[in-house]
């Protein structure tokens, strides 16, 4: 069966493309997918395999209710920010706020604090910290109250009154300010600056002068299309059933048949172990560089072979008809004896799923460790029920199997029309993206990685540590999964 590529993060999305699909409207027949709406008739049947279609139409109107994309996966959604700064708005206390365009990610509230509210605070900080302090020349259980507050100071210590003067400020203004902007910001990006660090608290008090700082929060931009949705469209491959059943049946006489020993090169009617190894290039001293972490195959197990001798390497199970190996390694295997190793200079593509880096040069060493030739089974009743489960007869069966897989691949059209349509949208955004976004949608992707007893999201961003390796070595297929949140996000409101 022809094997579909599919992008495990797409699964994060299932919800959002489904409603967009929904939303659409989809016809199908046996071999064409055609994307059609009430309004504008829609495109004409290409007599190529490869189906052309209009993704989305921008006349399109829904019924209101129907339109909006649910909530993406384990992850917060906000609306995108506007680029026009909002007027100066007064809150309780007389803390006056200006919320401003920092970047193209951020936004900037800027908080002024009256020298009214610096003063209350300094005096009730006052009072709390002496009760734990012995002012020199006055007995310990003299009145707070009747000692001058500049000595009770001197006592606690300038830095250490600062330090729980502004602590307290900002905790007693930060929360009305960020709530001003909670439908924009991503949820724990906001990040607080002093505006003067020079001048403190106690001085701000003592001239009448406002206290002043600064919060910025991350924000999801205005979605900046390289090419307008509008324009975007996909091309759905039309899987042959019969190429796939064939394939199907082809797995099951190698299965159950007999293996031999290949007396001369590998071929595409062998199989191999290929153990390998990928390296970083070596330096200018010539020494080998650091072991980097890869698959040689998409969707290809990892597993340990050993060796006569012992020793264990990582090593894949290699059919030239079953599994994609990485651009340029199933031409350097194919000639090659048995026992032969090689070491070719290979680009690990930015797309591969499975790599500690990507899109870098590598070195990677592959060696035959064993080369071997499938026996078919010859084609007979005995293999019907495998073919097709319930029957005995082989035509029967075969009759039966070719069903079964017209079937599947239906089920799978939707799948792959899914990860098409996530991937062009991807390709599409260019913005920058916010760190705390990309941070969001690596700890939703790991969550879904991990069985499902190993913890909440809560756990998860508690420990930074994983998410920060889960994202060095998947940083490609976060990208692009946040890049099409963004835009079907986009679509789904504008529509």
């Amino acid at each position: 069966m022809a094997e579909s590529t599919r992008d495990s993060a797409s699964t994060l999305i299932l919800v959002s493309l489904a409603a967009i699909l929904i939303l659409m409207g989809i016809q199908k027949d046996a071999r064409h997918l055609t994307l059609h709406t009430r309004t504008i008739p829609s495109c004409g049947v290409s007599p190529s395999v490869l189906e052309s279609r209009k993704l989305f139409q921008t006349s399109r109107r829904y019924p209101k209710g129907i339109h909006r994309i649910p909530r993406i996966h384990a992850v917060d959604t906000v609306s995108p920010a506007d680029t026009e700064a909002s007027a100066e708005k007064k809150l309780k206390n007389g803390v006056h706020i200006y919320t401003e365009q920092d970047t193209e990610c951020t936004l900037r509230i800027n908080v002024t604090v009256p020298s009214g509210m610096c003063t209350q605070v300094i005096d009730r900080m006052v009072k709390k910290m002496s009760k734990n302090v012995t002012i020199p020349g006055f007995r310990p259980t003299a009145k707070k109250s009747k000692i001058p507050q500049n000595l009770i100071i001197g006592a606690i210590g300038h830095h250490h009154l600062e330090a729980a003067c502004v602590e307290e400020l900002i905790e007693k203004t930060v929360w009305d300010a960020l709530k001003e902007v909670k439908d924009k910001a991503l949820p724990k990006s906001e990040q607080i600056r002093l505006e003067n660090r020079t001048k403190s608290v106690l001085e701000h008090a003592k001239t009448k002068s406002d206290y002043k700082y600064s919060v910025t929060v991350e924000v999801i931009p205005k979605v900046q299309w390289d090419k307008h949705y509008s324009e975007l469209s996909v091309r759905l491959p039309v899987l042959d059933a019969e190429g796939a059943f064939l394939k199907r049946v082809n797995r099951i006489q190698k299965r159950f048949g007999a293996e031999m020993g290949v007396d001369g090169p590998f071929t595409e009617e062998d199989y191999a172990i290929v153990s390998y190894q990928f390296r970083k290039p070596a330096d200018a001293e010539n020494e080998p560089g650091k072991i980097i972490f890869a698959a040689l195959g998409e969707d290809a197990p990892l597993v340990m072979h050993r060796r006569i001798d012992g020793k264990e390497v990582r090593a894949v199970k290699y059919d030239p008809n079953e599994l994609k190996l990485m651009p340029g390694v199933r031409e350097a295997l194919l000639g090659m004896q048995e026992g032969e190793e090689k070491t070719i200079r290979i680009v690990i593509p930015e797309f591969w799923e499975v790599a500690s880096e990507a899109g870098i040069e590598a070195d990677l060493t592959v060696r035959l460790e064993e080369v071997r030739r499938h026996d078919l089974k010859p084609l007979s009743d005995s293999l019907a029920p495998w073919i097709a489960s319930g029957t005995t007869k082989l035509d029967v069966a075969m009759q039966r199997g070719l069903e079964q897989t017209r079937e599947e691949l239906k089920q799978e059209e939707d799948d792959r029309l899914k990860d098409l349509i996530t991937n062009t949208v991807a390709e599409n955004v260019i913005n920058k993206l916010p760190k705390r976004l990309l941070y969001q949608t690596a700890v939703s992707m790991y969550m879904d990685s991990l069985p499902k007893n190993r913890g909440t999201t809560h756990d998860i961003e508690s420990a930074p540590t994983l998410v920060e390796k889960y994202m060095s070595q998947n940083k490609v297929r976060i990208e692009r999964t946040a890049r099409a949140r963004m835009g079907l996000r986009a679509i789904a409101d504008a529509e």
